[in-house]
């Protein structure tokens, strides 16, 4: 077997889309890798956002692949094959791919409530949605979210804030791990405010990059995924217009529309996990298939190579069921009407897998740089960087690991999630 039969072997064992609309994406997605990996490790190195990688998937038409044709979009309609997409382009760019990823939960969560208001009847939003997505066509906009806050952080009810004003909002805050914040066009940020009857809600501002008030302190410096502009953001008397405020839920408890609002951005952040670690096993096992003569004389390297074959297979079929799952929940809820309950079992399904990829990450990186030979440990090999990049996703939202194992075994018992740090009741 030569070394272009192992790298095909490789490449069919990885997740496969399942819809034609899917293929062409996750196609679309590993030639950008290829063509985004070299500068990727530049932008790595000086730490700089890759701004023409963003601008070549957008002119691609890439960042349209969930909007539906009608729109012209690409019409991918399954969480599945998009996760698939994002598995694909982060393994040549992982620091972009997160940015994008949450681009993509925004879209699909846009497409998502458009769908739903057409299947109760509400006219007036489905126009409403209808003009959103076709305004992100047209002006080709780009889509940023901004949820995360300092520690305690309580995803039900959001420190930063959202006041009426005669004519619209100020909003104030400040925002951690703000990804492609500065590169996008809007950002989305969690907020909260009150209702016209005074009661307290949890809901989510549309601010423009450029808004007046907007500060990035460009202050990323992390040890992995440092293209990837993920630094705080000061949202300081930001005025905003009357629409830009969009409902979500009641502050201070765990609703059906909180869940199924960060229900894919969690699956995501799994795919570009995957991506990173099948790539570093790629490079492993693309270096050491160049000495496979002697390479089964080492039992040490044999078992090490099985060890991320197998834990990779795993990897994959983790991240496939939670795509699946996630499309036949929507499927099953296309008036968006699941109970909460309901809501929360899906939830801990798709985050029990984002939690073993994003464990089994930098155990595949580890792996693959013990198999590199010691060159894998040099600043300057991609290895090097997968191993940063990998452990990542143990910080990404939500949930971020320790909240994560803790939702799904409550879940398992039938309990609520524990109320968050200083949450109301």
């Amino acid at each position: 077997m030569g070394l272009i039969d192992v790298t095909a072997r490789m490449a069919s064992a990885r997740l496969q889309p399942q819809t034609a609309a899917g293929a062409i994406a996750a196609e679309a997605a590993e030639r950008f890798a290829a063509e985004f990996a070299e500068s990727a490790f530049e932008h790595d190195r000086s730490a700089t956002f890759a701004t023409e990688h963003l601008d070549k998937l957008r002119s691609g038409g890439f960042l349209l692949a969930p909007v539906p044709t009608e729109f012209g979009g690409g019409g991918v309609d399954t969480i599945h094959d998009m996760l698939v997409a994002s598995s694909r382009l982060a393994a040549g760019d992982p620091s972009t791919t997160i940015g994008v990823n949450m681009h993509f939960a925004i879209v699909i969560n846009m497409v998502r409530g458009w769908q739903v208001a057409a299947a109760r009847g509400q006219t007036s939003r489905v126009a409403a949605l209808a003009g959103m997505i076709r305004r992100t066509v047209d002006d080709d906009i780009v889509y940023s979210s901004a949820v995360s806050e300092a520690a305690p952080q309580d995803l039900t009810r959001p420190t930063t804030t959202a006041r009426r004003t005669e004519s619209g909002w100020v909003v104030d805050g400040h925002k951690v791990f703000c990804t492609m914040a500065p590169a996008a066009t809007l950002i989305t940020t969690a907020v909260r405010y009150k209702d016209q009857d005074g009661v307290e809600r949890t809901g989510f501002a549309f601010i423009p990059s450029t808004a007046d008030g907007v500060i990035f302190n460009d202050d990323w410096d992390a040890i992995g995924m440092r293209a990837s502009e993920s630094g705080t953001m000061t949202l300081r008397g930001v005025e905003l217009g009357a629409d830009a405020v969009r409902d979500g839920f009641p502050s201070g408890r765990y609703a059906t529309a909180l869940y199924d609002r960060f229900l894919a951005s969690g699956a995501f952040h799994a795919a570009a996990a995957l991506g990173i670690a099948e790539s570093a096993h790629a490079r492993a096992l693309e270096a050491i298939a160049r000495r496979r003569d002697t390479v089964p004389e080492d039992p040490h390297a044999m078992s090490t190579l099985a060890a991320n074959i197998v834990e990779l297979t795993a990897m994959r079929a983790s991240l496939g069921l939670a795509g699946r799952r996630i499309d036949e929940y929507f499927a099953a809820f296309p008036c968006g009407d699941s109970s909460v309950e309901e809501a929360q079992v899906i939830t801990a399904e798709v985050q029990a897998a984002k939690a073993f990829i994003c464990d089994g990450a930098p155990r595949v990186a580890d792996r693959a740089l013990a198999l590199s030979g010691g060159a894998g440990y040099m600043a300057s090999h991609p290895l090097a960087k997968a191993w940063r990049d990998a452990r990542a996703g143990a910080f990404m939202h939500p949930f971020g690991a320790n909240r994560a194992y803790e939702l799904v075994a409550r879940t398992a018992l039938g309990l609520d999630p524990r109320p968050e740090p200083g949450a109301t009741r």
